[in-house]
Order: structure tokens, then C-alpha cells, then sequence
């Protein structure tokens, strides 16, 4: 980027199945991050130039579809700046911050906050409030990751996803099945695998291996949802969710916030006190686009722009954080973002080379396997990795040496791949 945009605050919240109200969560992670940034919670509000508030599930769990951030903000006591409400699926926390990076860009103001926040389950003590979300409470979970593909096509999604299972398993197509008791998103997964394993030849237990790699990493992160040691022949012999993942390959559902404070460079030179502040190389967010199952995808794009936006090369990066809502995706996108080549993808990953100590230490927090995966969260959780990684702060899990990091969060499903990507890349000041 020509002009200069710094991170000098992150927080957040540990994830976890239940982890409070929209205001107790957003305190929380909103004080650490104003506090990193050498900003007084209580006193400097008005300091703040904008508010970029990322959420998807609070309409469905309390009715509150609009002004989200307004209603929550406003109890903490946050007035009279802008506050942007965000929702861009999985990818919402990242276009958040993304938004309030080009917010600095533009000169509008000094310093913005970029927020992600996700509960999963409504307030279970006022949800006598509220019949029609009691009523719609055993449906709500998959109701809300098919609102992140196309209401009007899920028939042409699941006959798609059928399709392919059927051709490349080599099963009647009365036999395979989409959804039910999970998320449709696993579905889409677990198809991407397949083609993976068809075209290039990646097998179970590579998935298996990576899976509990990042499982390990989890174990040495206090803020991951689940810190549990697996071996690899655990990991194979655990339930299956649809073929080839896995229950320990899957993502669970989580609650989080994350925020993250942005400022700049004028900003940055007129307080001088701000420890350790993030060079934010490249911020980056794009669509998808109608193609084929084995064109270039969404990730290679992304990428490739995020890189030419930094003055970089995959070459350069120290630690990476991917989506990896089932372990397949650290596989596919550490291919498509140029790290290694796609047929030889499944080795490198499963070889050690992305396990903390390796080449290219990936998703070190425990990913979303692992560290979980509040939705609109998530990508946010990403950065905050970063941000503790490359100040040093990481304890057991530190990558040594790590000056560059990078993340790549997707969001959403609009044909063969995902509806939003968004990819930041740091750099130690």
C-alpha cells in the first residue's frame, strides 16, 4: 500500500461454546485492544474515528437485524462516531477490518476499530422474549450456514454436491447425501477433497496428520476452544462427518470477539509511547466468480493481489494462518496461495513443514479446527495470532524469528467456491 496503516491494539476474548453477553464480550475484547494500543478505556472513546462492527448470527438470535453495533455499542458507552454495522459470512471480521484500514487510507480519521463478535446460542435467560427464536431454536444452527450460500439454489447446491461424490466415489447417487444432521459447509468441503484426491492424489491420512498437527498447536494456546491432543490414527478412527473428513477435521461452532485497533502513520509518529506497532503490508478483500470445479480458485486470486499489494512473495512470509473449517482447506489454500505446487500439497502439509519449527509454521493458534470458529469472528482470531506472534508474545507456540505473517479467511459459497475472501498481511514495525 503507498500510504501506511498500522495495527497498535488486538484483543480477544478466549472462544468457547457460551462465552457471555453481545456487551460483556465486546468489553472484553475492546478494552485489551484499546489498552494494547495505549489507549484508556474508560477516557478515550472519543478518540476512536470510526467503528467497524462485525456480526451474522445476532438477527436470528435476538431479532435485533439492524443497527447491532449501535444497540451494543452504545451500552458501553461509544457515541456519536460512525459505527458501521459488517456481515460478509465467515469473511466478516476480516472485511471489518479491511474496511477500516481503507477508512485510514482515505484520511477521514486517525484511528479505527475493527470488530468481530459471534454468539451461536441466544441469551437462555430472557428467551421467554422471544417465542419466535424459541421456536426456531433446533433449526437455527443450520439455518444459519445455509444463509451463507444462495436460498433460492440450495436444490442445485446439494444435487451438485451429490453428483460429485457419486463420480468419484464410484457410489450410486441414491446413496450419498448433503446436510441432515450437519452443516451443508462440510458437504462443500469434504466434495473440494475429493476433487483433490481424484486429480491429485491426497489421501486420508495426510488430512489425518495435518489435523492433528493443528490439534497440537491448540494445546499451547489459552484462548483456543478446545486444547486436546490427537494422534493422527485418532483422528482417522473417529466418527465420520461425510467422507473423507472426520469429526476431529471439522470446525466447531464457537462464541468469540475479537477487536483490533488501526491508526495512521501521522497518528503513529505523534505517540511515540505505542509499543510494538503492525505494518499492515496488504489488506485485501474480493468475490468469487462463476468457473469451473478445477479453475483457479478464489484463494489463488486473493493472494496474488494481497502479494503485488505488499511487494512480496510466498517466500517472504513467516507463519500463516488459514481457513481451515475442515483441515482440508490448509491443503487447498497453502497450494493456491503459491506456497507450495497443488500435486504436491497434500506431502508438504502433512510432512511437518507447517507444523510450528517447520518451514512455514500454519495455524499455530490451533486454526478453526482447533481454536474454534465463531463466525464472525474469525478472521479477526487470524490476526490477532499474527499480532501475537510477531510482537513475541506467543510463549510456547512462538515461531521464532517471525517478522511477516499472513492470513486468508473465506466467507460464504456462491457456486464452486467461496462468495468473499479477505487477506491481510503484517509486518513487524
Amino acid at each position: 500500500m503507498k500510504e501506511k496503516v498500522y495495527i497498535i491494539g488486538v484483543g480477544m476474548i478466549p472462544i468457547s461454546k457460551m462465552a457471555g453477553t453481545y456487551e460483556s464480550m465486546c468489553a472484553e475484547a475492546i478494552r485489551e485492544a484499546m489498552e494494547d494500543a495505549g489507549l484508556s478505556y474508560e477516557g478515550d472513546k472519543d478518540a476512536i474515528g470510526g467503528i467497524w462492527y462485525g456480526n451474522c448470527v445476532q438477527g436470528m438470535l435476538t431479532s435485533q437485524h439492524c443497527v447491532r453495533g449501535q444497540v451494543v455499542l452504545r451500552r458501553l458507552n461509544f457515541e456519536k462516531m460512525p459505527i458501521v454495522n459488517v456481515e460478509n459470512a465467515c469473511a466478516t471480521a476480516t472485511t471489518a477490518l479491511n474496511q477500516a484500514v481503507n477508512h485510514i487510507l482515505a484520511g477521514v480519521s486517525d484511528i479505527g476499530l475493527a470488530i468481530g463478535i459471534e454468539k451461536m446460542l441466544p441469551d437462555l435467560e430472557n428467551l421467554d422474549k422471544y417465542p419466535e427464536i424459541q421456536a426456531a431454536l433446533p433449526y437455527m444452527g443450520l439455518a444459519a450456514f445455509w444463509a451463507g450460500c444462495e436460498q433460492d439454489r440450495k436444490d442445485q447446491y446439494i444435487e451438485h454436491w451429490r453428483h460429485q461424490k457419486s463420480e468419484i466415489l464410484g457410489i450410486p447417487y441414491e446413496e450419498t447425501t448433503v446436510g441432515g444432521d450437519r452443516s451443508p459447509f462440510m458437504d462443500y468441503y469434504a466434495v473440494k477433497a475429493l476433487q483433490g484426491m481424484k486429480k491429485y492424489g491426497y489421501t486420508q491420512e495426510q488430512l489425518a496428520r495435518i489435523c492433528a498437527k493443528t490439534h497440537h498447536h491448540s494445546t499451547m494456546n489459552p484462548k483456543a476452544q478446545y486444547q486436546k491432543n490427537m494422534t493422527w490414527e485418532e483422528v482417522m478412527s473417529d466418527k465420520i462427518v461425510t467422507y473423507p473428513l472426520t469429526r476431529p477435521m471439522c470446525a466447531p461452532t464457537g462464541e468469540g470477539c475479537a477487536a483490533a485497533v488501526v491508526c495512521s502513520e501521522r497518528y503513529l509518529k505523534e505517540h511515540s509511547a505505542i509499543k510494538d506497532p503492525l505494518l499492515i503490508r496488504a489488506s485485501i478483500l474480493i468475490s468469487g466468480r462463476n468457473r469451473g470445479d478445477y479453475d483457479q480458485d478464489i484463494s489463488g486470486r486473493g493472494a496474488e493481489i494481497a502479494f503485488r499489494q505488499a511487494g512480496l512473495t510466498p517466500k517472504d512470509i513467516d507463519l500463516l494462518e488459514v481457513h481451515d473449517a475442515t483441515t482440508f482447506g490448509e491443503i487447498y489454500q497453502t497450494a493456491q496461495a503459491g506456497f507450495c505446487k497443488p500435486e504436491h500439497a497434500g506431502e508438504y502439509c502433512s510432512s511437518g513443514a507447517t507444523s510450528l519449527g517447520g518451514e512455514l509454521p500454519t495455524n499455530v493458534s490451533g486454526g478453526l479446527i482447533s481454536r474454534g470458529h465463531p463466525v464472525g469472528c474469525t478472521g479477526l482470531a487470524q490476526v490477532y495470532e499474527l499480532a501475537t506472534q510477531l510482537r513475541g508474545r506467543a510463549g510456547l507456540r512462538q515461531v521464532k524469528g517471525a517478522r511477516i505473517g499472513m492470513h486468508i479467511n473465506g466467507g460464504g459459497v456462491v457456486g464452486v467456491e467461496e462468495a468473499s475472501l479477505g487477506i491481510d498481511i503484517l509486518e513487524k514495525a
